[in-house]
């Protein structure tokens, strides 16, 4: 797939110093078009976006507070209260240790959030040079540059890698596609001094990202692959048997020099499918040594269905670490769980082939194309360039937030699809020019002359250069399609995501400060020992921003807790205070989304079910282990009068039911289709009596305060009555 004697910019009539220039200037727009397209949710204010990012920073705080000696040793005792959790055990350390040392290093002068709000976005920026060199390799200068380009505007990409995004995608995509390039590139060297150098450098650079990433080890699957193949593509694989060894040994030496993974990436899938692929290619060029050239293939395949059977009774005996259920999905995707947790995360959900169009738009043609290139081809990058399309689109089929690996295989084959498209193009017009010259060659200058007239629409300069123009604009055109339309959901629209914290985690694009004045409220007017229960999704903003302790947070590390706080709010009110004591909570934070409606006489009414624990209380249910049937109408997000009479999230929840909705008729009882519509009702107010009722009603935030019409955020603060005694029943 390279280009041959000419580049694609010089056949076009650039000379060899303009073309770089050219490749330079290309390199930095796709740079500063990535921070722009990353820069996006800054009109929303200068956030942290998500759940984790605010653990990973904390955590990186304490390394620069403390040192990495502390950060090692560090038992975190505000989480998961009151077991506490290892950090350097449970987490991504090498995110935290990277940033830490990237912010010794080039943040003086700024804080430390404020570094990790903008390390994504420059992150994510510079993996489009990464991005480049790699396609670069496979397909050539022309092939990188039209990737580079893509991957600074994938929406996939930029939605998980986006300011604010300081999590563990856009480091560990930085490493994961730097130490493909650096495998690949080490693969294509003909001298083994140069070689060796870079399969090391690669093999420690995978490592380092599989202790920044879990994700990273998909990147394992397409070198294994890859390595698999190569006896079958290329005759000479010595060289090719020493850098996979070398790569492999770093590589398992890096990821188990972390807590985590540690030795359970060398027991792991990823490790062993490395490990496997190496000792297969070791074994094929011992094969290639003793065989006869005509039997070579023969033995080869011998020793893959030998290797197969191994692999299925390694699988089958179990004689490794088991994985994650999300990783085991991602390489079978037809395994199915009954884990309600794992259901209930948005990131978690299936995506349809809409969300591929949507993502992708036209790349899928000239992925399509480039496939077919790399499959006529079947040289080695171009069987290196088909494993990572076909495997990143696979694995990309079970998880929403798989996305990102369909982007980066799809980005691969598109890159080198419309460079077969352009090449094609120009090649036309380089060989109409030689046809042109060897006319003026000719000796009979009448024959010449006829022939030139024959020829000469095709080889008028003013009619070439009109084609290769409307080539261009043709192909710009196209391309620039997906960033424009549909008009409500194009690639640009796609990278206007408001922070989570700004818009309370729903889908609106709207900014509020309601979450930042809940725990503003929380870190200046609850004691320092205090201990805050809520569903667990916001367990990382109370312990970062309100600096208090919490039950259970986003790392899901204790299931069973998870299931005690949805059994909390579900059981019947008696129940749950009885759960919420033996927790000793001593706050109960409910979050509540919905839009107010003026009424009469100045009172208002509201709907409900836009985001809050209210949109979630079916998955308390489902993780609860309850018959969401007895508490929920048929069409599954309704509650029926069994939900607010018996469980205490409704007690919980400051509304009752005023009316239903229906075509423009109010009933008081529910029908199919019908909408709820509710007042305001406080069921546990603010009191000062100590046995009066089990919980107060401390804190509200502000828009469940106003009276405008339109959304509201309410965070609600009860504190738990340790003095209240439930009435035995």
């Amino acid at each position: 797939m390279l280009e041959g004697g000419k580049t694609l910019l010089q056949r076009a009539g650039f000379g060899f110093h303009v073309g770089h220039l050219l490749v330079i200037a290309v390199l930095i727009l796709a740079f500063t078009t990535a921070v722009i397209m990353r820069s996006y949710p800054v009109k929303y204010g200068f956030y942290l976006n998500e759940f984790d990012p605010y653990f990973d920073y904390r955590a990186t705080k304490y390394i620069v507070d403390h040192g990495l000696n502390a950060y090692w040793k560090w038992h975190d005792t505000m989480s998961w209260y009151p077991e506490g959790r290892d950090v350097a055990k449970t987490s991504q350390s090498g995110l935290h240790i990277v940033a830490a040392f990237l912010y010794s290093a080039f943040g003086r002068g700024t804080s430390l959030l404020n570094f990790t709000i903008v390390l994504p976005v420059v992150m994510g920026s510079l993996t489009t040079i990464i991005v480049f060199a790699l396609v670069r390799v496979m397909g050539g200068t022309s092939a990188g540059m039209f990737a580079a380009l893509l991957f600074a505007v994938s929406p996939a990409i930029i939605q998980r890698g986006n300011l604010g995004w300081f999590k563990s995608e856009p480091l560990g995509l930085f490493f994961g596609l730097l130490a493909m390039y650096l495998f690949i590139s080490a693969i294509k060297h003909k001298e083994i001094k140069y070689a060796i150098p870079k399969a090391i450098a690669g093999g420690l650079v995978l490592g380092l990202g599989n202790a920044s990433w879990g994700g990273i080890q998909y990147f394992s699957i397409p070198i294994s692959l890859f390595l698999i193949a190569l006896p079958f593509f290329r005759k000479d694989i010595k060289i090719p048997t020493y850098i996979a060894i070398a790569f492999t040994v770093f590589a398992l030496i890096s990821a188990g020099a972390f807590l985590r993974p540690g030795i359970s990436f060398v027991r792991g899938l990823p490790g062993i499918a490395l490990i496997g692929g190496t000792i297969f290619l070791v074994g094929a060029s011992f094969l290639a040594r003793i065989s006869q050239p005509s039997k070579q293939i023969r033995n080869t395949l011998f020793l893959l269905v030998a290797f197969i059977a191994v692999a299925i009774g390694i699988l089958g005996a179990g004689i490794y670490q088991p994985a994650y259920f999300r990783y085991l999905n991602a390489v079978n995707p037809f395994l199915s769980t009954q884990n309600a947790l794992t259901e209930s995360v948005a990131e978690h959900f299936t995506p349809t082939l809409v969300d591929y169009f949507s993502n992708y738009s036209i790349l899928l043609m000239f992925a399509g194309l480039g496939a077919w290139m790399a499959f006529t081809r079947r040289d080695d990058v171009s069987i290196f360039a088909l494993i990572i399309g076909l495997t990143a689109v696979y694995v990309s089929a079970t998880f929403a937030r798989l996305l990102v690996f369909a982007s980066i295989g799809i980005i691969v084959l598109a890159g080198l699809g419309i460079y077969e498209v352009t090449r094609s193009a120009l090649e036309s017009r380089e060989s109409t020019s030689t046809l042109g010259a060897t006319l003026s060659l000719t000796k009979s200058r009448k024959k010449a002359k006829r022939k030139y007239e024959q020829t000469k629409d095709t080889l008028h300069p003013n009619k070439a250069r009109i084609i290769r123009i409307a080539f261009v604009v043709v192909i710009v055109f196209i391309l620039s399609i997906p960033m424009i339309y549909p008009p409500s959901s194009n690639w640009v629209v796609s990278a206007d995501i408001p922070p989570s914290i700004a818009n309370g985690g729903t889908g609106y694009k709207v900014q509020t400060n309601d979450w930042i004045n809940a725990l503003d409220w929380i870190s200046k007017n609850t004691s320092k020992d205090a201990v805050i229960a809520s569903w667990w999704d916001y367990g990382y903003w109370i312990t970062t921003l309100g600096n208090r302790t919490t039950l259970a947070d986003n790392g899901t590390l204790n299931q069973t807790r998870i299931q005690t706080i949805a059994k909390m709010f579900i059981d019947k009110p008696q129940d749950g205070i009885k759960v919420a004591r033996q927790l000793k909570a001593d706050y109960i934070l409910v979050y509540i989304v919905g839009q107010r409606f003026p009424g009469t006489n100045g009172t208002s009414f509201y709907t409900l079910g836009s985001g809050g624990d209210e949109s979630k209380k079916q998955w308390f249910m489902r993780i609860g282990g309850f018959d969401e049937t007895k508490y929920l109408e048929p069409d599954g997000l309704t509650p029926t009068p069994s939900f607010w009479n018996t469980t205490l999230l409704a007690q919980l929840i400051p509304f009752k039911v005023a009316a239903y909705a229906s075509r423009g008729n109010i009933t008081q009882d529910y029908s199919p289709g019908s909408m709820a519509i509710y007042s305001k009702d406080v069921k546990y107010p603010e009191s000062g009596g100590d046995t009066l009722q089990p919980f107060n009603l401390v804190y509200t935030s502000p828009s469940f305060k106003e009276n405008n019409p339109g959304l509201f955020f309410a965070v609600l603060i009860y504190k738990v009555n340790h003095n209240y005694f439930p009435s035995k029943q």
